[in-house]
């Protein structure tokens, strides 16, 4: 299993706890359908493509975008938590495919 494989897993975990635990589950239920599907890419039981998008930069910006939005939300430790994993492991994915 490599680093960003393991991320993609702790990011399907931050994004259903927060699912779980939010009262609107709007945003995270977006965080939660990009992360499965980062999972299931990773794990290459589904193989999807854009032309001229690269998918990562779309999956981790909803990513970020979702885990900023939550992190602005949420005020409990475990789910301020959470939403930072979210958030930084996006960025983290939007960087990787723009640098």
């Amino acid at each position: 299993m490599t680093v960003d494989t393991a991320l993609v897993f702790v990011v399907v975990a931050a994004s259903l706890l927060l699912f779980l635990r939010a009262g609107k589950r709007l945003v995270p239920a977006i965080a939660l359908g990009a992360s499965v599907l980062e999972a299931l890419l990773a794990l290459r039981i589904v193989q999807l493509s854009l032309a001229g998008v690269p998918l990562g930069l779309i999956l981790g910006g909803a990513l970020a975008g979702c885990g900023a939005l939550l992190y602005l939300r949420v005020n409990q430790k475990l789910q301020i938590a959470a939403a930072t994993v979210i958030a930084l492991v996006g960025a983290m994915q939007v960087l990787a495919v723009v640098l």
